[in-house]
């Protein structure tokens, strides 16, 4: 758990530093910083700059007192952007700008300005200023919060443009705040996803749905020792599926689109039954056109193979993308995507995982030319750590079961390159070792314990030869 503190602490211990130890305020900042530092406090929510403290934080202030009596008193729309715009601008400077705005109470005072005006410039101004207010600050939200979101997002869905700006805020919300995600599940916010992936048209809307529903299922609050991410990509992929491959289908050339719908779909598939539930959809197909489509685009390719690598997760579902020709494809992207160490590392992790506990799937990447394509991956990245740890992986899944293939490995010179690899790369010792072996190649296996009579030793090498 992470530790945190207020601000008014920070500032009790930067003044103790200026009245007990004769520092300067320069000094007390420093010496407070490095104290809460090494006690394992969070300070990236403390304003630390002495002079933000003392001027700007009062410029900041001021905004927002400001864009309170302007609402207050119902003064125009141009000088409420006016002052939005301002307070924007300060937000976007940097965290610490919007920590100060929001100790001004900003987020109260933007919602009663949205909720105040029907204008919608006014509106998306305001919203906007939200997002940069609470961007790396969800902690602002609450109740209010919640249903404001919820309400509006039902309100609004003849106004494209405000939906977007709802969404993207409703995400920055979200993020690395599991609190924040549990309250806005909570809310029936998937019956709303639901909705607006059937009935909206406009490609832009959709994209922020996608990015809402991959941010309710982060795991990366680390202030919450167990969250909800599971259960909300569980019920979120239950209901939102078919949705998917629909949409995956009727936007076929919108590139981005069909990237944020790859990569949620990877997001969704924590459980064997939703592997399935895809190719029930037509999902299979779908994504070998995606793939054939976008075989020069990376970014797509690379959220692909990690897609294949999820569905390969189901039985039934890897056997299936053999038979329906994903190791031509997988083959093709691969040696296309070469310069791409990321990519490189997706593709043979897909390759590992329909290979893992499947002869018959090994036996069809064997005669496809797939150790041709592993070894070259191995050769181009000599250095590369990622890429000998999953080529290693291939490897071993492809030959555990299939040892005819080892002579065509070693013919490919493999054995040099993963004896290289064991001086190189300690920490991935296991996994070439295991390919080693599995290759039928001479390797020593370290023991950590063994026991000789009733005594325990560690850290005696045994040949794998010597049973």
């Amino acid at each position: 758990m992470v530790l945190q503190i207020t601000q008014e602490t920070f500032d009790n211990a930067v003044q103790e530093n200026v009245e007990i130890l004769g520092l300067s305020e320069t000094e007390a900042v420093e010496e407070a910083v490095k104290q809460f530092e090494t006690q394992g406090v969070d300070l990236s929510k403390i304003i630390k700059d002495i002079a933000m403290s003392k001027q700007e934080f009062e410029e900041i202030t001021a905004a927002v007192k400001k864009l309170e009596q302007l609402q207050k008193s119902k003064s125009s729309s141009e000088s409420i952007n006016a002052t939005l715009e301002v307070l924007r601008t300060e937000c976007e400077r940097g965290l610490q700008q919007k920590v100060a705005a929001g100790k001004a109470d900003a987020y109260f005072v933007l919602l009663n300005v949205f909720e105040a005006y029907k204008d919608k410039v006014v509106r998306g101004n305001t919203l906007k200023t939200l997002i940069a207010l609470m961007t790396k600050q969800p902690d602002l939200l609450e109740d209010r919060g919640v249903d404001f979101i919820i309400n509006n997002l039902k309100d609004h869905n003849e106004d494209p443009e405000i939906q977007r700006l709802l969404l993207r805020w409703t995400k920055e919300c979200c993020v690395m705040h599991e609190m924040n995600r549990q309250k806005i599940f909570g809310a029936h916010f998937v019956d709303i996803i639901k909705s607006l992936l059937k009935d909206t048209t406009t490609v832009e809307v959709i994209r922020e749905v996608l990015a809402v529903s991959r941010a309710l299922v982060l795991d990366d609050d680390v202030r919450v020792e167990f969250g909800m991410a599971h259960e909300h990509a569980r019920v979120i992929a239950s209901e939102t599926l078919c949705a998917l491959m629909t949409l995956l289908s009727k936007f076929k050339g919108e590139e981005q689109l069909t990237q944020d719908i790859i990569l949620t779909l990877t997001a969704l598939m924590v459980r064997s039954e939703f592997c399935k539930k895809v190719e029930d959809a037509g999902g299979l197909d779908l994504i070998k056109n995606v793939m054939e489509t976008f075989s020069n685009t990376d970014k797509i390719i690379r959220q692909c193979f990690k897609l294949i690598k999820a569905l390969g997760g189901n039985d039934d579902c890897k056997v299936h993308l053999i038979k329906k020709g994903y190791v031509n494809i997988l083959k093709e992207c691969l040696s296309t995507s070469m310069e791409n160490p990321a990519t490189v590392v997706a593709g043979l992790a897909a390759v590992s995982a329909l290979t893992l506990r499947s002869p018959e799937n090994s036996k069809a990447f064997f005669e496809g030319g797939i150790p041709e394509v592993i070894v070259e991956a191995m050769k181009h990245y000599p250095d590369h750590k990622p890429t000998h740890k999953t080529a290693s992986w291939a490897i071993r899944n492809m030959v555990s079961r299939s040892k005819y293939q080892n002579q065509k490995f070693l013919e490919l010179g493999v054995e040099e390159i993963l004896q290289q690899d064991l001086k190189k790369f300690k920490e991935i010792e296991y996994d070439i070792k295991a390919a080693l072996r599995d290759l039928g190649c001479k390797v020593n296996f370290k023991e950590e314990w063994t026991g000789k009579g009733g005594a325990l030793t560690s850290g005696f090498d045994r040949n794998e030869n010597d049973d």
